[in-house]
């Protein structure tokens, strides 16, 4: 007798599947999704505050309560009262220092990165590439731009300029943007990008110890690397001095 020849069960995508689902199933499908957002608390009440809510708002929950919330973005103002083991930016180095001793379990960080985001967006209007072509453009100490280990559209950034310390006017969308950058690398991670924070001085090159110190670092979800193995020219060497004289004084 001749042998049927098995039949192929149909294959169905996920998506359809889920359509299939009954509707408590899909529904907890759609939580799950909506609950993958992380919530930042973002605190402030000025217009650069308002400008950050909305950019906040775009890829996370965001919320006014920074005793409960994950994630606090300080854009102005002091942050009262959070969780433990918060992480936390607030808008200078001093500022980090000192919420850092009150709560010494949160992962505190300054915003510094407002003069790298400005430098970027003058090399990206020289070239004429969009600035998420410009990458490693790194704001040091206190924060002031450093473009020596920038690429702008894949080339060497001092190709097409001749200072490494660039002066650029930081606008309130800069500082939006740095706003924003920081507490969003902290909370999503950057996958392997660098951006650049205030954090806590460990001797590397050249900071001390004892003080917040912005440098440039890589993050995973709730917490950041330093980035190493940065050659520092004499120029850029001189003044990450002057800003760990400075931070030091403060």
């Amino acid at each position: 007798p001749r042998r049927r020849r098995a039949s192929l069960a149909p294959v169905v995508s996920p998506r359809a599947m889920l359509s299939r689902a009954p509707r408590a199933m899909r529904g907890l499908a759609l939580g799950a999704r909506m609950m993958s957002k992380p919530s930042v608390a973002v605190l402030g009440s000025g217009p650069t505050a308002a400008a950050a809510k909305a950019a906040v708002g775009e890829w996370a929950t965001v919320t006014d309560s920074a005793n409960s919330a994950p994630y606090v973005l300080v854009v102005d103002g002091a942050p009262g009262s959070v969780k433990a083991d918060a992480v936390v930016a607030v808008p200078t180095c001093a500022d980090a220092a000192k919420l850092a001793a009150a709560v010494p379990t949160a992962k505190v960080v300054a915003v510094t990165a407002a003069p790298a985001v400005a430098a970027a967006a003058e090399l990206a209007s020289k070239a004429g590439v969009a600035t998420s072509e410009v990458a490693n453009v790194i704001s040091w100490g206190s924060g002031f731009a450093d473009i020596s280990h920038a690429t702008v559209g894949g080339k060497w950034a001092l190709t097409i300029t001749d200072s490494p310390l660039p002066s650029p006017a930081v606008t309130p969308e800069a500082e939006v943007e740095a706003a924003v950058s920081t507490i969003k690398a902290l909370a999503l991670g950057t996958d392997g990008a660098w951006v650049s924070m205030g954090v806590p001085a460990v001797g590397d090159f050249g900071t001390g110890t004892g003080v917040y110190y912005s440098v440039p670092v890589v993050c995973t979800p709730g917490d950041y690397k330093r980035v190493g193995g940065i050659t520092l020219s004499p120029p850029v060497a001189a003044a990450m001095e002057a800003s760990r004289a400075s931070l030091a004084g403060a």
